[in-house]
């Protein structure tokens, strides 16, 4: 299966770049995701969702890694 990678034809060090973009967005994404429940806490509001969605996305991107993992095998 083709990545975006290989569609856009990306040479190594894009490869890398685009990489590292994606990883710096997940960072982002992820402090974002604590701020929310940070606010809603300081709201005195108790946000379930987003502290449950917290170990879920984890435990997604786990069983995902394996799967991809296993294909490559």
């Amino acid at each position: 299966m083709k990545s975006e990678m290989d569609i856009l034809s990306m040479d190594e060090r894009q490869r890398v770049c685009w990489l590292l973009a994606n990883r710096a967005t997940l960072m982002i994404v992820g402090l974002v995701w604590l701020g929310m429940i940070v606010w809603k806490l300081i709201e005195n509001r108790i946000p379930y969702f987003l502290i449950i969605m917290v170990p879920v996305f984890g435990l997604i991107r786990f069983a995902m890694y394996h799967v991809y993992s296993a294909k490559l095998k």
